[in-house]
């Protein structure tokens, strides 16, 4: 097994990860003591979603392994922000791309920078690479910190060009394709 190979393979275990949380983030631990934790490159990154009444976060091992334990951390804290502010279920807006982009938004102003993984969006600050000069990369820069999830998506939703950039594609870390496919009873 080649290095890369032993190294993504360490990665698919988080227990060191979720046991750390316990100690020292323990509203984030308590949040993740109740999700499905699964492996595969069906998402680029990461992602959560409701299915059938129970909580998926699934995880490429690829991009897990290339991230530090910091970055990690910032990852899982994360996604349960996307789960404790319902984004994924009773707060879901459409179109979902630009949802998503306006929860990424809203949450990574409340994780520290140093936790957070190369392309994490946040506002007041440029796009990584070849999307700090494009009209939804403008707009980012100029909105401020620690709004809602419906007020940046409003915002994107009233830029004709951010919006058209933000429906064309996933422009955060993570992915939530499974948010639409829940009955009003599993939202509930």
């Amino acid at each position: 097994m080649t290095q890369a190979a032993r190294r993504i393979e360490s990665h698919k275990d988080l227990t060191p990860h979720l046991l750390r949380m316990m100690f020292d983030e323990p509203f984030f631990a308590r949040i993740l003591r109740g999700v499905n934790i699964e492996f595969g490159d069906d998402v680029p990154t990461a992602g959560v979603m409701v299915k059938e009444a129970d909580v998926h976060m699934l995880v490429n091992p690829n991009f897990i392994s290339e991230l530090s334990d910091n970055h990690v951390k910032g990852l899982l804290k994360h996604e349960c922000f996307h789960l404790a502010f319902n984004h994924c279920t009773s707060r879901q807006l459409t179109p979902h791309q630009v949802a998503n982009i306006a929860a990424d938004l809203a949450i990574n102003s409340d994780i520290p920078a140093s936790e957070l993984p190369e392309g994490g969006l946040v506002p007041g600050k440029a796009f990584e690479g070849e999307g700090a000069d494009t009209p939804l990369g403008k707009l980012i820069v100029s909105l401020p910190m620690h709004m809602s999830q419906e007020w940046y998506f409003t915002k994107i939703m009233q830029d004709e060009e951010a919006r058209e950039q933000a429906e064309g594609g996933n422009n955060g870390f993570d992915d939530h394709g499974g948010w639409g496919e829940m009955t009003d009873e599993e939202k509930e």
